[in-house]
């Protein structure tokens, strides 16, 4: 597939006011494997922890392509870095293709309820709208995870459908909320966003 974009700033770093989003390279396992074990962190989705530090490993070299095999999708894959803590606090992606452009976010445990996901997430639209030049993006969410639909909307997202019996999983069954945010309609917040060599 062609795409309207250049693919070097996918390896970039996005610098917000507080965090750096670094693409994904196998290295970041080492720093992310334990937080990623937490149990908390999958109820609302239906994948598990990493089985091992190398299966980790494996994942982000597949998501080091930046774009799936038969090249139909780019695979943008972040880790949050806090600069304050100097810690890795979460991880972003998004899926683009010719059909959606889909967004997803994690924060880990330990972080939740501090504003990261507000500012990484508003971070990586900010690349995606005014880098990438997309004009929509969507967002799948549980709609148990309150917390989640609850940062899209105060974003600006808009809910446009629900999903009823979406998946099943960890023995009860997912229904799903699927949100949009357009362009032009995004209200952009006031700190700049800045491209660093990843």
């Amino acid at each position: 597939m062609t795409w309207s974009f250049s693919f070097t700033t996918f390896e970039s770093s996005l610098l917000t006011a507080n965090l750096r989003l670094e693409p994904v390279i196998p290295a970041h396992a080492e720093h992310s494997f334990q937080a990623l074990r937490a149990p908390r962190g999958y109820t609302y989705i239906p994948q598990d922890p990493p089985k091992s530090l190398e299966a980790l490993r494996t994942r982000y070299q597949r998501w080091a392509q930046r774009q799936s095999p038969d090249e139909t999708e780019c695979w943008l894959n972040y880790m949050v870095y806090c600069c304050q803590r100097q810690q890795y606090v979460g991880t972003l992606q998004a899926t683009l293709s010719a059909e959606k452009n889909y967004i997803a976010y994690a924060v880990f445990p330990e972080f939740w309820r501090h504003g990261i996901a507000r500012e990484a997430v508003s971070g990586l639209v900010m690349y995606l709208f005014d880098v990438l030049s997309l004009p929509v993006l969507d967002a799948h969410v549980d709609t148990r995870n309150e917390a989640s639909w609850n940062l899209l909307e105060s974003l600006g997202f808009q809910r446009t459908l629900t999903i009823d019996d979406a998946d099943n999983f960890k023995g009860s069954t997912s229904h799903e909320y699927v949100y949009e945010l357009v362009n032009s309609d995004w209200v952009r917040p006031k700190w700049e966003l800045r491209l660093a060599p990843g």
